[in-house]
């Protein structure tokens, strides 16, 4: 039978938890931005591309102002050779809300893109369903990846797949990599454990998350 001290524990115990992931979804955001902005400055990137500003950061709430939903990174970048910012790489780690409602999603995620605009949480996020009245509208290049026009993508991560600083070279800065030159991600995609996506036909803008193999 459950007292209300046992209550009163599971209580603090959850808050306890909840307090901690936070602090270990920082530590990986703040590894995650110190390697991209590493990769930035090799030779085969640089030729490309340049840090046009700091990181930005920006975190969502829920409902309630209780706890943050998301926390977010976006780093400036320049087209190589204009001297304007054009594009931002962002991070989203999304743990509830609109940031994992796929359908058929269940678990925290993390989503790396290119946008053509700093994550905001206003306007500019990586939510489902996704907005479908822009004239560049989402589509799927691939299971894997998310592409808006020519330049603008985005994948996702399962957050409980990300452990390692090994984890981070694997799964984000090889394919980010990739990306950025242009080249086809897919293959280091797939080895990287990315989420694989399938459209809702029935509704626009919204996709499935493919279960696990």
């Amino acid at each position: 039978m459950t007292t209300m001290s046992d209550i009163g524990k599971a209580i603090s115990e959850n808050i306890s938890f909840v307090s901690k992931l936070g602090a270990e979804c920082d530590r990986l955001a703040q590894l995650i931005r110190e390697e991209l902005s590493r990769l930035l400055l090799t030779s085969e990137i640089a030729r490309r591309y340049r840090v046009g500003g700091e990181w930005l950061q920006v975190n969502a709430q829920d409902a309630h102002g209780w706890v943050f939903t998301d926390i977010s990174s976006s780093l400036p970048l320049i087209i190589r050779p204009k001297r304007s910012v054009g594009d931002y790489l962002i991070v989203q780690i999304s743990l509830a809300g609109m940031g994992i409602n796929a359908h058929d999603n269940y678990e925290p995620l993390i989503h790396i893109g290119r946008f053509g605009a700093a994550i905001d949480f206003n306007d500019i996020h990586m939510t489902f369903p996704l907005d479908v009245e822009d004239r560049d509208k989402p589509d799927l290049e691939s299971p894997y990846l998310l592409r808006w026009a020519p330049s603008f993508w985005c994948y996702s991560l399962r957050l409980t797949d990300i452990n390692s600083p090994a984890d981070v070279q694997r799964c984000i800065i090889k394919p980010v990599t990739a990306l950025l030159l242009e080249n086809t991600a897919n293959k280091l995609l797939s080895e990287a454990g990315a989420v694989q996506y399938a459209k809702v036909r029935e509704e626009p803008g919204n996709f499935r998350v493919i279960p696990r193999r």
